[in-house]
């Protein structure tokens, strides 16, 4: 078997039909397209931080890793289901485990460096490898979804006092990054994120539209808001960011935002609403989507090793 980097052109397809590949096998669908795949690599440094496994001509198995700051890396990998138990998932973890010490090797003397991959809820063989290989689950992920086409979307009620106003970049960005920060802080593997590095990630996407960015005032603060995009992995109107900040929770405007983001999809005629959620989000996101009427699609396990001790 040979690891090499990926060709951009030459190997483009292939590894699209291989991550579709995995998904189905789970679940009978892939929210992955040739846009997003597209997007990922040109975002990629595909000469140091991505590989793929080569078996008898064909693709097995691609890997690509990033660094999240604050010492962890992670390891985004797949394995052709029809290409399993011939090596190439391990082989591509070491890859990336290598790469991962490289990536942060100015993490502070002393302190951890971990890599974390996942995996969908019902792939037979990657717990095994994964266990095998010291990684330990940390957390499970879901995507959830919700048919448009089945149901009249509510009329969103939005508290007393509290306006949504349209979103203008310049005026409103550093505002609406500063009040994400804040409704993140306790969330799961948060890393905080300077303002350049968020508004290239949020902003530089072909499926940026402002007025899908929902943005909830109190005055001249930003209260919560929701960050949408339509067309977005797996072509559906996508929740990228939901939050709220902790001085303006339990007043429903979690529920009035998804009604909102809803309602806007429909119109741009999306028949499908998405977002992904930690299945411990603190503060029970999951049960705030099932309220809305979003079903579970696909469920994913975390896990992580640590790769260089602390202290």
């Amino acid at each position: 078997m040979e690891i090499r980097r990926p060709d951009p052109n030459a190997d483009f397809d292939e590894v699209l039909a291989l991550v579709q590949a995995c998904d189905r096998a789970v679940y009978g669908d892939s929210d992955w397209t040739a846009a997003e795949l597209r997007q990922e690599w040109d975002g990629l440094d595909l000469a140091h931080d991505a590989w793929v496994a080569v078996e008898d001509g064909r693709i097995a198995g691609t890997m690509a890793v990033y660094e999240l700051g604050s010492g962890r890396v992670l390891a985004d990998g797949y394995v052709h289901p029809e290409l399993t138990g011939r090596g190439a998932g391990s082989r591509l973890l070491a890859a990336a485990e290598e790469r991962g010490l490289e990536l942060t090797r100015e993490a502070p003397p002393g302190s951890p460096v971990t890599i974390e991959t996942a995996h969908l809820v019902g792939d037979p063989r990657a717990p095994k490898l994964l266990t095998c290989r010291g990684y330990a689950h940390v957390r499970t992920f879901h995507r959830m979804v919700l048919d448009l086409t089945s149901r009249d979307v509510p009329v969103p009620v939005w508290p007393p006092g509290l306006e949504l106003r349209p979103f203008d970049r310049e005026r409103d960005g550093r505002l609406v990054h500063a009040a994400i920060e804040e409704a993140f802080t306790d969330e799961w593997g948060h890393e905080p994120r300077g303002y350049e590095a968020w508004s290239e990630r949020m902003f530089e996407v072909e499926q940026f539209d402002p007025s899908l960015w929902l943005v909830v005032w109190d005055g001249d603060e930003v209260a919560a808001a929701s960050l949408d995009y339509c067309g977005y992995l797996g072509d559906w109107g996508f929740v990228r960011t939901l939050g709220v900040r902790p001085a303006w929770r339990q007043q429903g405007l979690g529920l009035a935002l998804l009604h909102e983001s809803f309602r806007r999809f429909a119109e741009r005629g999306e028949i499908t609403a998405a977002l992904g959620v930690d299945s411990e989000n603190p503060t029970g996101a999951t049960r705030l989507y099932e309220r809305a009427g979003m079903r579970v699609l696909w469920r994913a396990d975390v896990w992580r090793k640590q790769l260089r001790d602390g202290g």
